[in-house]
């Protein structure tokens, strides 16, 4: 199931991430959208789920109903592709995830690690979700792949919680650690300006 979260309150400098499930949407609807991959693959799922896609929260109020919004997919027995919004929506996710599954591994593509503490006073900030989800016990192993911006507050936030990093140009498909179940996978996609 697809499920936007267009919400970007949190978020300490651009906006816009909130335009992305619409963006979406829109281009998966696009009469030029071809369902086969280069490979053969039918994607007509993906189009199925898009037909009944929804959006849940639009403001810093409504990570909850993100969260509801997640748990209502699971309890149908689909499997939620969150799209849109800030990191901050991370959060909500995993304690979806995680009040069903239990503590999750999680396998994080990113340039940008997500374990503040707290920035700019907000403890909820697109930059804090990871260090939220420990102290929650949502998770048990985090796995970062990508991150190349981490300075020293997130390293000793790393080390707290024995976060596992493999920054760019470290590591390849092949080494891959081994990842338990239950899984769940985040990664960021910007824009290009």
């Amino acid at each position: 199931a697809l499920l936007g979260a267009p919400l970007d309150e949190n978020s300490s400098f651009l906006t816009g991430a909130a335009e992305a499930p619409a963006a979406v949407r829109e281009a998966l609807a696009s009469d030029s959208t071809n369902w086969s991959t280069e490979c053969g693959l039918d994607l007509a799922a993906l189009r199925d789920a898009a037909a009944g896609w929804t959006d849940a929260g639009d403001t810093a109020a409504d990570l909850d109903a993100i969260r509801g919004a997640v748990a209502a997919e699971l309890d149908a027995g689909r499997r939620p592709l969150v799209l849109g919004g800030d990191h901050s929506v991370t959060l909500p996710v995993l304690r979806a995830l995680a009040a069903r599954h239990g503590a999750l591994t999680v396998l994080h593509l990113d340039a940008h690690p997500d374990l503040y503490d707290e920035l700019d006073g907000n403890r909820l900030s697109h930059a804090c979700p990871f260090a939220r989800a420990f102290e929650e016990g949502l998770v048990r192993r985090l796995v970062q792949v990508g991150v190349r911006t981490m300075n020293d507050h997130q390293r000793r936030q790393a080390a707290k919680f024995g976060v596992q990093t493999l920054p760019p140009g470290c590591w390849n498909p092949n080494s891959l650690p081994e990842l338990a179940a239950p899984l769940t996978v985040k990664s960021a996609v910007l824009k290009p300006s």
